[in-house]
């Protein structure tokens, strides 16, 4: 009984564990593509859902981007310097996404 009652609660706890992490991946993927289609303001919201669970520098260099295409260069500015403080060793070259 004790053994079927942990073995129920690590079923639970797997699950929700990666719906977790599935819902954060999810984020990321939407963002990316509607980065691709130039849907840049509904990019930034799922890249931004993303980078507060997970600081990526690879979602906050898109940010960054779709803030520079949409002239907002103030925060652009900002997204690319986090984008450096995140890793410093951070190459463009690393997203396949064509600009």
């Amino acid at each position: 009984m004790k053994k079927s009652f942990m073995f129920i609660v690590l079923s639970v706890f797997l699950v929700l564990a990666v719906t977790s992490v599935s819902a954060e991946e999810d984020d990321y993927q939407k963002g990316l593509r509607y980065y691709q289609r130039h849907q840049y303001k509904a990019s930034i919201k799922h890249l931004k859902a993303y980078t507060e669970k997970i600081p990526d520098p690879r979602a906050y260099y898109l940010i960054a981007y779709a803030s520079y295409k949409l002239k907002d260069y103030a925060a652009a500015k900002n997204f690319f310097s986090d984008v450096y403080l995140i890793d410093p060793a951070f190459k463009a070259s690393s997203i396949d996404v064509p600009y």
